[in-house]
């Protein structure tokens, strides 16, 4: 069998892409938010193809790496039954729609916005002219709780952009973003017309990737070619007014956390570098079911929640959850890396294994953005500090900084990882 759909720079279901450790997958989960027969799905997609671990996406999607066959066709099928992939096999990476890992069940929530998440996956699915589209095409609801997407934490590097995103502002309204450089309109879109506004919306970006003769045409391109004002201009849709600003959120998911429910908590769970093992998952998904609602909710930090748990029960699964070797530890989750060598051709280094050596040394949590090249794949929002991968005399170092700000005269070498821990948790103290 061969793949059916073109490939792309991007990661997709219906094409692989290549790497040196084998073929990479990547499924889209709109919203994070992963049901039951979804994760047996899952499960049984890892025994077909004989993998042992999957990891969590910084876009709370998933991905299997080294995948040695194509997906047959009766997986694919399988897939398409429970909403983990999309009819037409050209759509199916458009589906990038992300949300709170906590939406529905956020103390603070204004909007449960589930709701519009499937009503803009429907919409994509049926909408075949959309697939002229960048492969980056990226929407963003957020339902204004205490975990937000978007740029409403605090802090820069917990962001994550969309190139189109709605975060609300009241119980009834949303206020618009466009781009990954944040820029913000004062306008408002009522419930209501969520869908009906980001159709028009993206029907707009179609028309200038259509005329523009760059090889890749994204957001930004048209924001700095139409500005924002000449793009709303272009757009079907009457935008409303507003100067309302949106609300700042703390992003601390991690632990037992209280939902909205009665006597309802989630666990936040964190995933070193994304990754957990398929028996841990296995044991994940037994939890779901045992003690919570079957569902599990994929995060954009890479972690994973396990909610609708019983309160007076949450320190008893939290224990369970210590059983299958999986943690709590802020530490855990705080170093981004990118697939580093063997993945990706284009790493210096070997990123992966130095961030978990890096992690073992580390005294405070602290977002550290390891990535084997320049262009930062693993992480688009700005990191506290920047591990840099380059080669001096056929040995792979790292560069260090803080922003812009470069911290070491030389690059130091990836074999002196404590040199490295040394430095950063004395810049700490």
């Amino acid at each position: 069998m061969s793949w059916l759909a073109a490939s792309n720079p991007c990661p997709g279901l219906f094409y692989g892409t290549p790497a040196q450790d084998g073929t990479l997958i990547r499924i889209r989960v709109p919203g994070g938010i992963l049901n039951r027969k979804q994760a047996i799905a899952i499960l049984e997609l890892s025994d077909r193809w004989q993998t042992s671990n999957i990891q969590v996406t910084n876009r709370a999607n998933l991905q299997f790496r080294a995948v040695r066959s194509i997906p047959t066709s009766e997986a694919y099928t399988m897939l398409q039954s429970v909403g983990l992939a999309a009819k037409d096999p050209e759509l199916d990476h458009l589906r990038n729609i992300m949300t709170s890992p906590t939406a529905g069940i956020d103390p603070s929530e204004l909007i449960d916005v589930r709701s519009i998440v499937q009503a803009i996956d429907d919409y994509i699915q049926n909408t075949p002219e959309l697939i002229g589209l960048p492969p980056k095409f990226s929407i963003g609801i957020d339902g204004g709780g205490t975990v937000g997407i978007g740029a409403r934490s605090g802090s820069q590097w917990q962001h994550r952009y969309n190139e189109i995103q709605l975060s609300a502002i009241s119980r009834d309204r949303f206020k618009l973003t466009l781009g990954s450089n944040r820029q913000f309109y004062e306008t408002n879109v009522e419930t209501s017309d969520c869908l009906g506004a980001i159709a028009a919306l993206s029907h707009a970006y179609l028309e200038y990737v259509q005329q523009s003769h760059k090889k890749k045409p994204r957001m930004r391109d048209l924001l700095k070619e139409w500005g924002i004002e000449g793009f709303l201009n272009r757009v079907p849709f009457e935008f409303n007014p507003s100067n309302t600003s949106i609300s700042e959120a703390q992003s601390q998911h991690l632990g037992i956390q209280p939902q909205k429910q009665s006597e309802r908590s989630y666990i936040g769970i964190a995933l070193k570098l994304g990754w957990m093992s398929i028996a841990q998952l296995k044991g994940l998904i037994q939890l779901a079911e045992t003690y919570g609602s079957g569902e599990l909710r994929l995060t954009p930090w890479q972690s994973i929640l396990l909610p609708d748990i019983p309160t007076i029960q949450a320190a008893k699964v939290l224990s369970e959850i210590k059983a299958l070797e999986l943690s709590t530890d802020p530490i855990d989750s705080a170093i981004v890396a990118c697939a580093g060598k063997p993945g990706c051709a284009a790493s210096e280094t070997h990123t992966q294994i130095h961030a978990l050596e890096l992690m073992k040394l580390l005294e405070h949590p602290m977002n550290i953005h390891i990535t084997g090249c320049n262009k930062g794949c693993a992480q688009p929002s700005p990191a506290e500090l920047t591990l840099l991968g380059t080669t001096i005399q056929g040995t792979e170092a790292y560069s260090i900084y803080a922003g812009d700000r470069l911290l070491t005269d030389q690059p130091i070498p990836a074999t002196e990882i404590s040199s490295i821990a040394h430095l950063i948790n004395t810049r700490h103290d």
